[in-house]
């Protein structure tokens, strides 16, 4: 097996990791959560966690995905797929440190969520943050997505090289 067989099975797996940090918190863990907590305010904090820990997981996988993408065919990937790279870290790193903090700060300044009434303002603003966030999210994941279906390398000269015999 040659080298660069083990960088394309190595982007490949960072690509479903990545697609898996998107869709598994925000589609699978967070309604869990929010339908099984005590209180919307714990279920609304430990999903937080759960996000920042996985989109700042998902910017480190990006960042290997552009090193293997590097190294393979001397960088030769495609453009569409560094475009599309690019694009998804740039709205995981606005969700993760721009408005995750825009959130937390409305949250701090409002209490418990559970305890503030649905037309307070300091709630809709946050119901507007978070619907922002929400958009993001679901457009990161629509670009892992595109990014597993297209695979890990362009066109390849040596294309069936890496299968195993």
């Amino acid at each position: 097996m040659s080298v660069n067989c083990i960088r394309i099975g190595a982007t490949r797996l960072c690509l479903a990791l990545m697609l898996a940090l998107l869709v598994v918190p925000g589609y699978i863990v967070a309604p869990v959560l929010f339908s099984t907590a005590p209180s919307q305010s714990l279920a609304g904090e430990i999903a937080g966690n759960i996000f920042h820990i996985s989109l700042i997981s998902l910017l480190f996988l990006a960042a290997a995905t552009a090193a293997f993408w590097m190294r393979m065919q001397g960088g030769s990937v495609g453009r569409r797929r560094w475009i599309l790279l690019l694009a998804l870290s740039i709205l995981v790193a606005v969700n993760a440190f721009a408005l995750a903090p825009v959130m937390a700060e409305i949250k701090a300044q409002m209490g418990p969520i559970d305890l503030v009434a649905k037309d307070d303002p300091q709630r809709q603003l946050f119901g507007m943050w978070h619907g922002i966030s929400a958009v993001m999210h679901l457009i990161s994941s629509l670009l892992a997505a595109l990014l597993v279906a297209m695979g890990p390398v362009g066109r390849s000269p040596d294309k069936g090289s890496c299968q195993s015999s």
